[in-house]
Protein backbone atom coordinates (compact mmCIF):
# COMPACT_ATOMS: atom_id res chain seq x y z
CA UNK A 1 0.00 0.00 0.00
CA UNK A 2 1.38 3.66 -0.98
CA UNK A 3 0.45 5.87 1.79
CA UNK A 4 1.05 9.91 1.55
CA UNK A 5 1.80 11.60 4.60
CA UNK A 6 1.04 15.45 4.12
CA UNK A 7 0.71 17.13 8.05
CA UNK A 8 0.86 20.40 8.73
CA UNK A 9 2.98 20.88 12.04
CA UNK A 10 1.05 19.90 15.62
CA UNK A 11 2.82 23.39 17.36
CA UNK A 12 5.42 23.36 19.64
CA UNK A 13 5.02 19.42 19.80
CA UNK A 14 6.00 18.15 16.19
CA UNK A 15 7.18 19.97 12.58
CA UNK A 16 5.32 18.56 9.80
CA UNK A 17 8.23 16.98 8.56
CA UNK A 18 8.49 15.13 12.13
CA UNK A 19 4.49 13.74 11.82
CA UNK A 20 5.85 12.39 8.49
CA UNK A 21 8.82 10.62 9.67
CA UNK A 22 6.26 9.26 12.78
CA UNK A 23 3.76 7.50 10.05
CA UNK A 24 6.47 6.19 8.30
CA UNK A 25 7.97 4.31 11.61
CA UNK A 26 4.32 3.61 12.42
CA UNK A 27 3.71 1.74 8.90
CA UNK A 28 5.70 -0.79 6.85
CA UNK A 29 4.34 0.43 3.76
CA UNK A 30 6.10 2.86 1.73
CA UNK A 31 4.94 6.16 2.85
CA UNK A 32 5.82 9.52 0.82
CA UNK A 33 6.29 12.33 3.27
CA UNK A 34 5.53 16.13 1.96
CA UNK A 35 5.37 18.46 4.71
CA UNK A 36 2.80 21.06 4.14
CA UNK A 37 1.67 24.48 5.58
CA UNK A 38 -0.97 27.05 4.93
CA UNK A 39 1.32 30.11 4.70
CA UNK A 40 1.93 30.08 8.75
CA UNK A 41 4.58 29.23 10.82
CA UNK A 42 6.49 26.37 8.92
CA UNK A 43 5.84 27.03 5.62
CA UNK A 44 9.97 27.85 4.79
CA UNK A 45 10.62 23.94 6.37
CA UNK A 46 7.66 22.69 4.47
CA UNK A 47 9.43 23.78 1.17
CA UNK A 48 13.01 23.55 2.33
CA UNK A 49 13.19 19.64 0.65
CA UNK A 50 11.14 20.18 -2.30
CA UNK A 51 13.06 24.16 -3.01
CA UNK A 52 16.23 22.97 -2.08
CA UNK A 53 17.44 26.35 -1.26
CA UNK A 54 19.87 27.78 1.25
CA UNK A 55 19.32 29.26 4.73
CA UNK A 56 20.38 32.05 5.50
CA UNK A 57 20.34 34.65 8.78
CA UNK A 58 20.08 37.81 9.38
CA UNK A 59 19.89 39.95 12.84
CA UNK A 60 16.78 42.38 12.63
CA UNK A 61 14.69 44.25 14.31
CA UNK A 62 12.43 42.67 16.40
CA UNK A 63 8.35 43.33 17.08
CA UNK A 64 9.49 45.15 20.20
CA UNK A 65 12.53 47.13 19.28
CA UNK A 66 15.22 44.94 20.20
CA UNK A 67 16.95 42.49 18.13
CA UNK A 68 16.72 39.10 16.80
CA UNK A 69 18.00 36.55 14.36
CA UNK A 70 15.90 35.89 11.54
CA UNK A 71 15.72 33.11 8.95
CA UNK A 72 14.88 32.68 5.57
CA UNK A 73 15.30 30.67 2.26
CA UNK A 74 16.71 31.57 -1.46
CA UNK A 75 16.09 29.07 -4.13
CA UNK A 76 17.38 30.87 -7.35
CA UNK A 77 16.25 34.49 -7.38
CA UNK A 78 13.03 33.31 -5.19
CA UNK A 79 13.81 34.19 -1.17
CA UNK A 80 10.90 32.56 1.29
CA UNK A 81 10.17 35.02 4.07
CA UNK A 82 8.45 34.16 7.26
CA UNK A 83 7.11 37.51 8.99
CA UNK A 84 6.67 35.76 12.09
CA UNK A 85 10.80 35.35 12.01
CA UNK A 86 11.11 39.02 12.62
CA UNK A 87 7.52 40.38 14.09
CA UNK A 88 6.29 37.00 15.41
CA UNK A 89 3.82 37.08 18.07
CA UNK A 90 5.72 33.91 19.26
CA UNK A 91 8.60 36.30 19.72
CA UNK A 92 7.44 38.05 22.51
CA UNK A 93 7.29 37.16 26.24
CA UNK A 94 2.93 37.79 27.21
CA UNK A 95 3.32 41.20 28.95
CA UNK A 96 5.09 42.22 25.59
CA UNK A 97 1.90 42.05 23.58
CA UNK A 98 0.64 44.98 22.32
CA UNK A 99 0.20 45.58 18.87
CA UNK A 100 -0.47 49.31 19.37
CA UNK A 101 3.44 49.43 19.81
CA UNK A 102 5.40 46.73 18.07
CA UNK A 103 6.43 46.40 14.39
CA UNK A 104 6.86 44.98 10.99
CA UNK A 105 10.16 46.60 10.34
CA UNK A 106 12.09 43.42 10.65
CA UNK A 107 10.15 42.08 8.18
CA UNK A 108 11.50 44.60 5.73
CA UNK A 109 15.01 44.17 6.79
CA UNK A 110 14.86 40.71 5.83
CA UNK A 111 13.72 41.69 1.94
CA UNK A 112 16.86 44.09 1.90
CA UNK A 113 18.84 41.21 3.40
CA UNK A 114 17.27 38.81 0.63
CA UNK A 115 17.98 41.24 -2.43
CA UNK A 116 21.54 41.71 -1.49
CA UNK A 117 21.94 38.04 -1.52
CA UNK A 118 20.44 37.89 -4.95
CA UNK A 119 16.81 37.29 -4.48
CA UNK A 120 14.62 39.14 -6.67
CA UNK A 121 11.32 37.30 -5.84
CA UNK A 122 9.84 37.59 -2.88
CA UNK A 123 7.17 34.95 -0.93
CA UNK A 124 6.49 36.67 2.45
CA UNK A 125 4.35 34.46 4.75
CA UNK A 126 1.74 36.46 6.93
CA UNK A 127 0.59 34.08 9.60
CA UNK A 128 1.62 34.34 13.18
CA UNK A 129 2.36 38.54 13.17
CA UNK A 130 2.43 40.07 16.40
CA UNK A 131 1.64 43.13 14.54
CA UNK A 132 -1.01 45.78 13.64
CA UNK A 133 0.88 48.55 11.68
CA UNK A 134 -0.45 48.39 8.49
CA UNK A 135 3.23 47.54 7.24
CA UNK A 136 4.70 50.34 7.10
CA UNK A 137 7.35 49.47 9.12
CA UNK A 138 8.58 47.19 6.54
CA UNK A 139 7.75 49.44 4.00
CA UNK A 140 10.33 51.88 6.24
CA UNK A 141 12.66 49.51 5.84
CA UNK A 142 12.87 49.59 2.45
CA UNK A 143 12.86 52.88 1.98
CA UNK A 144 9.19 54.64 2.02
CA UNK A 145 9.47 57.55 4.62
CA UNK A 146 6.06 58.25 6.63
CA UNK A 147 5.98 61.59 7.79
CA UNK A 148 3.91 63.75 9.97
CA UNK A 149 3.07 67.61 10.67
CA UNK A 150 6.69 68.00 11.24
CA UNK A 151 8.26 66.66 8.81
CA UNK A 152 9.80 63.97 10.71
CA UNK A 153 9.26 59.71 10.59
CA UNK A 154 6.73 58.24 12.79
CA UNK A 155 7.22 55.26 14.75
CA UNK A 156 6.36 52.66 12.37
CA UNK A 157 3.97 51.29 14.18
CA UNK A 158 0.15 51.42 15.25
CA UNK A 159 0.24 54.56 17.24
CA UNK A 160 1.90 56.16 14.21
CA UNK A 161 -0.78 55.38 11.49
CA UNK A 162 -2.48 58.49 12.70
CA UNK A 163 0.52 60.67 12.80
CA UNK A 164 0.92 60.37 8.99
CA UNK A 165 0.66 63.71 7.31
CA UNK A 166 2.90 62.84 3.91
CA UNK A 167 4.54 60.36 2.38
CA UNK A 168 7.48 60.19 0.32
CA UNK A 169 8.69 57.29 -1.96
CA UNK A 170 11.15 59.05 -3.69
CA UNK A 171 14.05 56.63 -1.17
CA UNK A 172 11.90 53.60 -2.58
CA UNK A 173 14.53 50.57 -2.54
CA UNK A 174 13.17 49.01 -5.40
CA UNK A 175 11.93 51.59 -8.02
CA UNK A 176 14.11 50.83 -10.51
CA UNK A 177 14.68 47.04 -9.85
CA UNK A 178 12.68 44.00 -11.55
CA UNK A 179 11.35 42.15 -8.47
CA UNK A 180 8.44 40.72 -7.55
CA UNK A 181 6.16 39.77 -4.43
CA UNK A 182 3.41 37.21 -3.36
CA UNK A 183 2.02 37.06 -0.01
CA UNK A 184 1.02 33.62 1.25
CA UNK A 185 -1.98 34.11 3.85
CA UNK A 186 -4.99 31.95 5.31
CA UNK A 187 -7.30 34.74 5.90
CA UNK A 188 -9.82 36.80 3.71
CA UNK A 189 -10.15 39.99 6.08
CA UNK A 190 -10.20 42.85 4.63
CA UNK A 191 -7.78 45.68 5.82
CA UNK A 192 -10.88 47.96 7.57
CA UNK A 193 -13.62 47.56 9.88
CA UNK A 194 -15.77 44.64 12.30
CA UNK A 195 -14.05 41.76 10.00
CA UNK A 196 -10.59 43.94 9.33
CA UNK A 197 -6.80 43.38 10.92
CA UNK A 198 -7.88 45.47 14.00
CA UNK A 199 -11.08 44.37 15.29
CA UNK A 200 -10.49 40.68 14.39
CA UNK A 201 -7.07 40.36 15.50
CA UNK A 202 -5.98 42.83 17.55
CA UNK A 203 -7.17 41.62 20.66
CA UNK A 204 -5.07 38.52 20.24
CA UNK A 205 -2.34 40.70 19.94
CA UNK A 206 -2.48 42.37 23.04
CA UNK A 207 -4.89 45.46 21.65
CA UNK A 208 -7.45 46.64 24.19
CA UNK A 209 -10.88 46.56 23.19
CA UNK A 210 -11.29 50.54 24.42
CA UNK A 211 -8.76 51.31 21.90
CA UNK A 212 -10.13 49.28 18.57
CA UNK A 213 -12.18 51.95 17.64
CA UNK A 214 -9.24 54.40 17.29
CA UNK A 215 -6.53 52.00 16.18
CA UNK A 216 -9.29 51.22 13.16
CA UNK A 217 -9.45 54.61 12.95
CA UNK A 218 -5.08 55.44 12.64
CA UNK A 219 -5.48 52.45 10.20
CA UNK A 220 -7.96 53.99 7.85
CA UNK A 221 -6.56 57.10 7.91
CA UNK A 222 -3.20 55.46 6.63
CA UNK A 223 -5.17 53.98 3.86
CA UNK A 224 -7.05 57.41 2.72
CA UNK A 225 -3.25 58.96 2.51
CA UNK A 226 -2.14 55.93 0.92
CA UNK A 227 -4.47 55.05 -1.98
CA UNK A 228 -4.47 59.00 -2.67
CA UNK A 229 -0.60 58.87 -3.27
CA UNK A 230 -0.97 55.45 -4.94
CA UNK A 231 -4.04 56.51 -6.95
CA UNK A 232 -5.70 53.14 -6.41
CA UNK A 233 -8.28 51.72 -3.76
CA UNK A 234 -6.85 48.43 -2.37
CA UNK A 235 -8.63 48.23 1.67
CA UNK A 236 -11.41 45.70 0.53
CA UNK A 237 -9.50 43.63 -1.07
CA UNK A 238 -9.41 40.17 0.58
CA UNK A 239 -6.48 39.18 2.96
CA UNK A 240 -5.17 42.63 3.07
CA UNK A 241 -5.82 42.69 6.88
CA UNK A 242 -3.78 39.66 7.07
CA UNK A 243 -0.60 40.07 9.49
CA UNK A 244 -1.86 43.44 10.65
CA UNK A 245 -2.06 44.42 7.86
CA UNK A 246 1.20 43.66 6.16
CA UNK A 247 -0.98 42.55 2.95
CA UNK A 248 -1.85 45.79 2.26
CA UNK A 249 1.17 47.19 2.19
CA UNK A 250 2.40 44.73 0.01
CA UNK A 251 -0.29 44.79 -2.91
CA UNK A 252 -0.81 48.32 -2.59
CA UNK A 253 2.95 50.07 -2.30
CA UNK A 254 4.76 46.81 -3.37
CA UNK A 255 2.55 45.84 -6.09
CA UNK A 256 2.62 42.05 -5.16
CA UNK A 257 -0.41 39.65 -4.64
CA UNK A 258 -2.34 38.01 -2.42
CA UNK A 259 -2.76 33.96 -2.46
CA UNK A 260 -3.62 31.05 -0.47
CA UNK A 261 -0.99 29.94 1.63
CA UNK A 262 -1.59 26.15 0.95
CA UNK A 263 -1.93 26.42 -2.38
CA UNK A 264 1.30 28.44 -3.09
CA UNK A 265 2.78 25.43 -0.78
CA UNK A 266 0.94 22.58 -3.02
CA UNK A 267 1.89 23.53 -6.29
CA UNK A 268 6.02 23.95 -5.06
CA UNK A 269 6.15 20.59 -3.46
CA UNK A 270 4.14 18.71 -6.55
CA UNK A 271 1.28 17.68 -4.15
CA UNK A 272 -1.01 16.99 -6.72
CA UNK A 273 1.41 14.63 -8.46
CA UNK A 274 2.22 12.47 -4.93
CA UNK A 275 -1.84 12.50 -4.35
CA UNK A 276 -2.36 10.64 -7.96
CA UNK A 277 0.10 7.85 -7.18
CA UNK A 278 -1.14 7.15 -3.18
CA UNK A 279 -3.79 4.47 -1.80
CA UNK A 280 -4.59 7.01 0.86
CA UNK A 281 -3.67 9.91 2.22
CA UNK A 282 -2.85 10.98 5.84
CA UNK A 283 -2.87 14.57 6.82
CA UNK A 284 -3.50 16.66 10.65
CA UNK A 285 -2.32 19.30 12.63
CA UNK A 286 -2.17 19.92 16.02
CA UNK A 287 -6.21 20.78 16.18
CA UNK A 288 -8.70 19.91 13.83
CA UNK A 289 -12.47 21.31 14.06
CA UNK A 290 -15.10 23.31 11.53
CA UNK A 291 -12.89 26.03 11.26
CA UNK A 292 -10.44 23.49 9.75
CA UNK A 293 -13.12 23.69 6.60
CA UNK A 294 -12.02 27.32 6.18
CA UNK A 295 -9.03 26.67 4.13
CA UNK A 296 -6.78 25.04 6.75
CA UNK A 297 -4.02 22.43 5.56
CA UNK A 298 -6.34 19.09 6.04
CA UNK A 299 -8.90 20.74 3.99
CA UNK A 300 -6.79 21.90 1.17
CA UNK A 301 -5.07 18.18 0.75
CA UNK A 302 -9.07 16.76 1.21
CA UNK A 303 -10.14 19.01 -2.04
CA UNK A 304 -7.16 18.36 -3.63
CA UNK A 305 -7.25 14.04 -2.85
CA UNK A 306 -11.46 14.14 -4.01
CA UNK A 307 -9.83 15.36 -6.96
CA UNK A 308 -8.26 11.85 -8.05
CA UNK A 309 -10.58 10.21 -5.39
CA UNK A 310 -8.22 9.46 -3.05
CA UNK A 311 -9.46 8.70 0.50
CA UNK A 312 -8.29 11.01 3.53
CA UNK A 313 -7.73 10.11 6.90
CA UNK A 314 -6.77 13.11 9.32
CA UNK A 315 -5.23 12.96 12.86
CA UNK A 316 -5.06 15.99 15.56
CA UNK A 317 -4.20 16.23 19.29
CA UNK A 318 -7.63 17.69 19.91
CA UNK A 319 -10.69 17.18 17.57
CA UNK A 320 -14.27 18.55 17.47
CA UNK A 321 -17.12 18.55 14.92
CA UNK A 322 -16.12 14.94 13.90
CA UNK A 323 -19.36 14.57 11.99
CA UNK A 324 -18.76 17.73 10.19
CA UNK A 325 -15.45 16.96 9.28
CA UNK A 326 -17.24 13.62 8.03
CA UNK A 327 -19.69 15.25 6.11
CA UNK A 328 -17.06 17.40 4.41
CA UNK A 329 -15.27 14.15 2.99
CA UNK A 330 -12.54 13.04 5.59
CA UNK A 331 -13.39 8.95 5.35
CA UNK A 332 -11.72 8.81 9.25
CA UNK A 333 -10.81 11.72 11.88
CA UNK A 334 -9.16 10.44 14.64
CA UNK A 335 -7.88 12.00 17.82
CA UNK A 336 -3.98 10.81 19.03
CA UNK A 337 -4.68 10.92 22.41
CA UNK A 338 -6.54 8.80 24.10
CA UNK A 339 -6.96 10.58 27.86
CA UNK A 340 -6.60 14.31 28.18
CA UNK A 341 -3.20 15.20 30.08
CA UNK A 342 -2.34 18.64 31.01
CA UNK A 343 -0.97 20.42 27.75
CA UNK A 344 2.79 20.17 28.20
CA UNK A 345 2.54 16.34 28.94
CA UNK A 346 0.38 15.81 26.03
CA UNK A 347 2.93 18.91 23.42
CA UNK A 348 5.69 16.32 24.49
CA UNK A 349 4.29 12.90 24.08
CA UNK A 350 2.73 13.84 20.87
CA UNK A 351 5.18 11.95 18.12
CA UNK A 352 4.71 8.96 20.50
CA UNK A 353 0.40 8.86 20.42
CA UNK A 354 0.60 10.01 16.77
CA UNK A 355 2.62 6.88 15.90
CA UNK A 356 -0.18 4.83 17.80
CA UNK A 357 -3.10 5.65 16.54
CA UNK A 358 -2.04 5.47 13.13
CA UNK A 359 -0.70 1.48 13.62
CA UNK A 360 -3.80 0.72 15.38
CA UNK A 361 -5.87 2.70 12.51
CA UNK A 362 -4.37 0.65 9.61
CA UNK A 363 -4.02 -2.99 11.95
CA UNK A 364 -7.94 -2.62 11.91
CA UNK A 365 -8.68 -0.46 8.76
CA UNK A 366 -6.51 -1.68 6.31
Amino acid sequence: MNVLACFDSFKESMSAKNAGEVVKRALDDDVEIIPLADGGEGTLEALSDGLKGTYYHVEVTSPNFKRVIARYMIADDLAVIECAQACGLDLLEEEEKNALYTTSLGVGEMIVDAFHHGARRFMITLGGSATNDGGIGMLTALGICFLDGHHQPVSPNAQGLGEIVSIDRSHYLFQNEDVSFIAACDVENPLLGPHGATYVFGPQKGLQEERLECVDQAMAHYALLSEEALGKCYREIPGTGAAGGLGYAIVSYLGGRLEKGFEIVGQMVHLDEAIKKADVVVTGEGSIDQQTLSGKTPYGVLMHAKRYHKPVVVFAGKVKDVALLKEAGFMDVICINEEIKDLATMLKEGPMHLERAVRRYFDENC
